[in-house]
């Protein structure tokens, strides 16, 4: 589990990196439905409990310096929002290093940070939050939480209106959650001399081993407990070899699939391809290595459009197309060696069958070149790369390339 939750961390903290430094916020327009009598609309309780009346001490709207309608941080840094700040909306955060809330977000906030993410005591984020960190801590008020790290804790001061939903390696916990719990963990504790948990839905884990001094907490739902399994022991040999057959086998039916759909759709790519390899062998892998660059920026781009109301259809497109040029780039170099081989070889211009049993031999032949230990990853690399760069010039440019050949050859006559 630990290496799980590790990579997804690595990812995306690579992602806010990628990022930099930005911070900006939009201009406050003030929503109606924020206020109340007593100032900020407090958390309610479960439907159990929605005619009992909840005693608080949170502040009115006029003890806030309403900075922010909906608040957007990417910062390379630690981060804080101060005691005496208030989002009236929606808070995305990026950050690599700590993350410190101490004022109130009237709507759901996202965080990612490199570190620690902590709640204080004077914080409320009256809809859910999302988190991913390497460590979280909560003291606050919070409707829902959904979180991923590597340490998970709600402290004795913690209030959480509806459910909470946990991967962590190791989870405390304390103060109060007024629904359900599920969790899935190492480690779970929650209880010490100090005080325990209060929960008033059901308590659900997954995890190695059962909880001790469960029958300690505050609890009026019931517990729900899923052992999780171990890891398989040694893969035996038969099942080694039964794996790369079957691997071998599905890279050629690919590498086949997508050599008959791009046959539908544009019958001389191939030759095109497979002149262009031999040709300028290593223009398409430079192209792919400047498609790499465009990619990563495109994501960044994408994914702040997906803030934005009119961005989200424009960031799905482009991931789309982005997935489609990388998910078939391993076939497109296969079939441009296919098409310089043709150019060596009459027979297999004049027998198809021939040219597919061509295509899933140099298909296996890239499998065992991506599999070769130790060099097997540059393999790859270098594959991807060749292939995006194949498909770019091949592709998007198509037009420019056909009349430039066309005015050669009618200079050259």
């Amino acid at each position: 589990m630990k290496k799980r939750i590790s990579i997804i961390l690595i990812a995306l903290l690579v992602l806010a990196t990628l990022l930099g430094t930005f911070c900006y916020a939009t201009e406050i327009q003030p929503r109606v439905s924020t206020e109340t009598e007593g100032g900020i609309n407090p958390i309610s309780l479960t439907d159990s409990q929605e005619n009992e009346q909840i005693e608080t001490t949170t502040p009115t709207i006029d003890d806030y310096d309403v900075t922010y309608s909906d608040l957007y941080v990417f910062e390379d840094k630690d981060y804080e929002l101060e005691s005496n700040k208030l989002v009236d909306g929606n808070a995305y955060i990026f950050a690599n290093g700590d993350v410190k809330i101490s004022g109130q977000v009237n709507g759901s906030i996202f965080i990612i940070a490199n570190g620690t993410v902590e709640f204080a005591e004077s914080s409320g984020i009256y809809d859910t939050l999302y988190v991913l960190a390497q460590e979280v801590k909560i003291n606050g008020a919070i409707y829902d939480i959904y979180s991923l790290s590597d340490k998970f804790e709600i402290m004795e001061n913690g209030y959480i209106s509806r459910d909470i939903r946990v991967m962590a390696d190791n989870v405390k916990l304390r103060g109060t959650v007024h629904r359900d719990a599920y969790l899935e963990a190492e480690n779970i504790d929650v209880k010490d001399d100090e005080g325990a948990l209060s929960i008033d839905g059901n308590f659900n884990y997954t995890s190695k081993k059962e909880i001790q001094g469960l029958e300690d907490i505050v609890l009026y739902g019931k517990i729900n407990f899923n052992l999780e399994e171990e890891n398989a022991g040694t893969i035996s040999t038969g099942e080694k070899i039964l794996g790369y057959v079957s691997s071998a086998v599905t890279s050629i039916i690919y590498a086949l699939v997508i050599y008959f759909l791009i046959g539908l759709i544009a019958p001389k790519f191939i030759e095109r391809v497979g002149k262009d390899i031999q040709e300028k062998t290593l223009l398409p892998f430079i192209v792919g290595l400047v498609t790499w660059v465009a990619i990563t920026m495109a994501i960044v781009i994408s994914i702040m459009l997906v803030f934005t109301s009119y961005g989200s259809a424009v960031a799905i497109i482009a991931w789309t197309i982005m997935f489609i040029i990388i998910y078939i780039s391993s076939a497109v170099f296969s079939m441009s060696v296919l098409g310089f081989v043709k150019t060596k070889i009459t027979q297999i211009q004049e027998n198809k069958a021939l040219e597919i049993c061509a295509l899933a031999v140099i298909a296996l032949c890239v499998w065992i070149l991506q599999k070769i230990p130790f060099i097997g990853g540059l393999c790859s690399f270098i594959i991807l790369t060749t292939g995006i760069g194949l498909i770019i010039r091949n592709i998007i440019p198509l037009k420019e390339k056909d009349k430039t050949t066309i005015e050669t050859k009618t200079n050259v006559e």
